[in-house]
């Protein structure tokens, strides 16, 4: 489909299956921006709390089954020269990443950890805990590249880290890791051009595609959750 002159094109099936699809046919993207499981999901006791969350459980989809790396080299190879990868993972994976990223297979630099902070973060037991308010997401290009790095004309210098609030009112769905618009256009500015077309395998709510089409970037989004496909499907059409 089109929208905002942008082409999009959405996929409810396993980035797994399709890859090989996508190599194929020999589809070419300029970068892949994703927010993949973490493998992170547990179960905690937040009773205090009003409408407390089953823990930091996310679902089936984030309950340490996931492939969390085997999927970098292969949509490397659908890469275009001078593409990149953005990859948001837990602070317990961003070595594991870099390392798949820098293998042999995958030809990728690693150039920066970018860093998330939220201005509002969750609450946990604050008398034994630190607050998780950071997130991070690493960042690599293919070897040699050209990479695009679009430094905001208002500032002195680029710091990696991003300062928004996590999701709420009309901006919030039902997926539970939803990122923050606000969040993801910042970083698509940053790293991608207008008219270049971005990748995300594990699309989730749909924010890279809504915040891409916004800036006039072509998207593709791989989701396999049939609930999170139609929640990314109705928020980009509603562009």
């Amino acid at each position: 489909m089109t929208v905002n002159n942008c082409s999009c094109d959405l996929f409810n099936v396993d980035s797994y299956s399709i890859i090989n699809e996508l190599i194929n046919k020999k589809i070419t993207v300029n970068h892949i921006i994703t927010d993949p499981p973490y493998n992170i999901s547990k179960k905690n006791n937040f009773s205090t709390m009003k409408n407390p969350r089953a823990g930091v459980d996310f679902g089936k989809w984030d309950q340490g089954k996931f492939d969390l790396f085997s999927w970098i080299p292969l949509y490397s190879k659908i890469l275009d020269k001078n593409g990149s990868m953005i990859i948001f993972c837990s602070y317990r994976y961003i070595s594991y990443i870099s390392d798949v990223l820098e293998s042999e297979e995958a030809g990728m630099t690693v150039k920066d950890v970018l860093i998330w902070k939220k201005s509002n973060p969750m609450p946990r037991n604050i008398n034994r805990r630190y607050v998780q308010d950071m997130e991070f997401a690493v960042w690599a290009v293919k070897k040699n590249a050209k990479w695009i790095f679009n430094k905001p004309k208002d500032l002195p210098y680029c710091r990696s880290l991003f300062t928004t609030s996590t999701v709420s009112g009309t901006e919030r769905t039902e997926h539970p890791t939803q990122k923050s618009l606000d969040l993801m256009k910042q970083i698509i500015s940053i790293h991608t051009n207008e008219g270049q077309t971005i990748l995300d395998p594990f699309m989730g709510s749909g924010t890279t595609g809504v915040a891409a089409v916004e800036l006039i970037r072509n998207f593709i989004g791989i989701e396999l959750e049939q609930k999170y496909f139609e929640i990314s499907k109705r928020r980009i059409e509603s562009l």
